[in-house]
């Protein structure tokens, strides 16, 4: 298919819908992660992000001091993938997390707007957007040393104007290990999929999988997955995602891109995958069975265009606000 019939394609899905909600700099604004209230600055083109961490996770000194020795730890990471933190300080009586972030709407936003507009992403966007999640983690994932995110969900996949994957929100891990809860609790409180475990969770890079996994999930149902849904209904979910006759195309492909879910998912766990790496090895024998990807980067790009594009004429505040916006306070101009 070509450039001109992905995007005419998408923008008659798109038809009278509005663009994806992002961010606008200056207003306080929430994610569905319960990790606090945000705000975004730019000055000229850099672009940060500071995060007043929610009381649950600020008001414990074991969880700061992991968050800190995290965020030490990833400072001088170079994995292009993943969100450098500049720094943490207190101010106010709170704890602020100051990112460097680049522009961009966040995949749990995108779900959001398809479920609300009925939009249909391509097949071809489809699983080149889950193949760039796949390869983000998995660079982060072969880094030596075992280095892993924890905390992976929609909310904190941000998918830039220029069509990268970005992972935000990497230094919480140690600080929701040492939260010590369960994984139900987890799930209802941050939206954070874990694997089955008979003791506490482990922040490790099989979560990560687990995590990547359920964010892949959504995006194939193109809607968020509800409260209710996760962990006992995810079986059920991977055959209503791989039964749709539009993505599978076969039934050969349909199983085998069901049998990788339940690998992600830890569904099934003697074939679960350990890490991103092996699990992207695994997709990349999907990828093979379907169209190019020069095709789904294609599509991809008509979606960025028709969805996600960044408009001068934004409403003054397009995320939830918060209840207290004050919790950000604002940085005085240099």
């Amino acid at each position: 298919m070509s450039e001109s019939a992905h995007r005419s394609r998408a923008r008659s899905l798109h038809a009278g819908g509005r663009l994806v909600k992002r961010a606008v700099p200056g207003h306080p604004y929430s994610l569905d992660d319960g990790l606090g209230i945000r705000r975004v600055e730019r000055d000229g083109r850099t672009q940060t992000e500071i995060l007043a961490l929610a009381p649950v996770l600020a008001n414990h000194p074991i969880v700061e001091q992991a968050i800190r020795t995290r965020a030490s730890r990833y400072a001088d990471l170079d994995v292009r993938s993943l969100a450098t933190v500049r720094r943490l300080e207190r101010s106010g009586g709170s704890l602020h997390v100051v990112t460097e972030m680049a522009a961009g709407v966040r995949l749990s936003h995108l779900l959001a707007h398809l479920e609300s507009t009925g939009a249909l992403v391509p097949e071809p966007a489809i699983f080149e957007l889950a193949s760039s999640i796949i390869n983000a983690v998995a660079s982060l994932h072969a880094w030596p040393g075992g280095l892993a995110h924890g905390a992976i969900n929609p909310a904190h996949i941000l998918l830039t104007n220029n069509g990268r994957v970005l992972l935000t929100d990497g230094v919480f891990g140690g600080g929701f290990e040492a939260l010590q809860r369960n994984r139900e609790a987890l799930w209802k409180e941050f939206r954070l999929a874990m694997p089955p475990a008979a003791s506490l969770a482990r922040f490790d890079q099989q979560t990560d999988v687990t995590q990547m996994g359920a964010s892949i999930l959504a995006l194939i149902l193109h809607r968020p997955l509800r409260a209710s849904e996760y962990p006992r209904g995810v079986s059920d979910l991977v055959m209503t995602a791989t039964e749709a006759a539009s993505l599978a195309g076969s039934s050969a492909s349909e199983f085998t891109l069901r049998t990788w879910l339940q690998a992600a998912l830890q569904i099934h766990v003697k074939l679960a995958f350990r890490s991103a790496v092996e699990a992207q090895r695994a997709f990349s024998e999907i990828a093979k069975t379907r169209e190019s990807r020069s095709e789904g980067a294609t599509a991809l790009q008509a979606l960025l265009h028709t969805m996600c594009a960044e408009t001068p004429n934004e409403p003054a505040v397009a995320l939830n606000a918060p209840t207290t916006a004050s919790a950000v306070p604002e940085r005085k101009a240099r």
